[in-house]
């Protein structure tokens, strides 16, 4: 399966818009914590917690937009 990449510009638009979107930071623990930018509304995941990732998984709108952002 290939994901779609877009850019910050393109993220910015659609937020602008208005648009229905599930934001997921997904940096590594050390990354977000030291990280002074973060996206308003974004939902941190730690993504060495498979747990944690499955059970917010399950609430998602699987036919919604998510986008998930790292370094």
């Amino acid at each position: 399966m290939e994901v779609p990449r877009i850019t910050t510009d393109e993220l910015k638009a659609m937020m602008d818009r208005g648009e229905a979107l599930t934001i997921l930071d997904v940096r590594q623990p050390g990354a977000y914590a030291t990280g002074n930018k973060k996206i308003k509304g974004a939902v941190y995941l730690d993504p060495n917690n498979d747990a944690a990732i499955k059970e917010f998984a399950k609430g998602l709108d699987k036919n919604g937009t998510i986008i998930a952002y790292c370094t």
